[in-house]
């Protein structure tokens, strides 16, 4: 089974710059963490000025608090192919003029994490801040034996901001034509977003 890095980005997208108003502390999004008690309902997110022209909405939304937020579209696709440890905290996506332009979109937060990372093959520098996580990969090096065969789309438990997906589960996004992300190789990967 073959593996690869998810990260999102699009050209000229309607940037969000955070979460909602009344949100959990930003670094618990990253922490693999159930977060749906805390998450206001009926959050909104916005276009950022910042970026006055940026306007395209995508199925996975870039942002600057490197959340997944993601379609109704893309959220009924993962959900199809039987992705069992997300979370979805739905939000409503709003222009730059504060108009609804993604009534059915939400953050799709992974809860858990797979110990998916061989250290021994790999080339990476510690978190400087958290002992227990990587904070840059040179060189990933995956252990596919240490993966669930369960496990589709997945936070690693040693750099938890770190999405892998399956290759059906990229095959199954490639096939819905589904737009805002690019992915890598896991094995091998430099730890750079081209």
């Amino acid at each position: 089974m073959n593996y690869f890095v998810f990260k999102i980005t699009a050209e000229e997208a309607g940037f969000i710059e955070s979460y909602p108003r009344g949100s959990p502390t930003e670094w618990k999004f990253a922490e693999g963490i159930s977060l749906a008690k805390d998450f206001p309902m009926g959050g909104e997110v916005s276009f950022s000025d910042n970026y006055p022209d940026d306007r395209n909405l995508y199925d996975f939304q870039p942002n600057l608090m490197n959340g997944h937020l993601a379609s109704g579209r893309a959220r009924k696709l993962i959900e199809s192919l039987g992705v069992t440890n997300a979370e979805w905290l739905p939000v409503v996506v709003k222009d730059h003029k504060g108009n609804i332009v993604g009534p059915d979109y939400a953050f799709l937060n992974l809860i858990g994490g797979e110990d998916a990372i061989d250290l021994e093959r790999s080339v990476y520098k510690k978190d400087h801040l958290e002992e227990d996580q990587i904070g840059r990969i040179k060189k990933l090096a995956l252990k596919p034996d240490s993966i669930s065969p369960q496990a589709k789309m997945f936070r690693c438990t040693l750099q938890r901001r770190l999405i892998l997906i399956r290759e059906d589960v990229h095959a199954a996004f490639v096939e819905a034509g589904l737009t805002g992300f690019k992915v890598y190789n896991a094995e091998g990967w430099n730890g750079l977003e081209l």
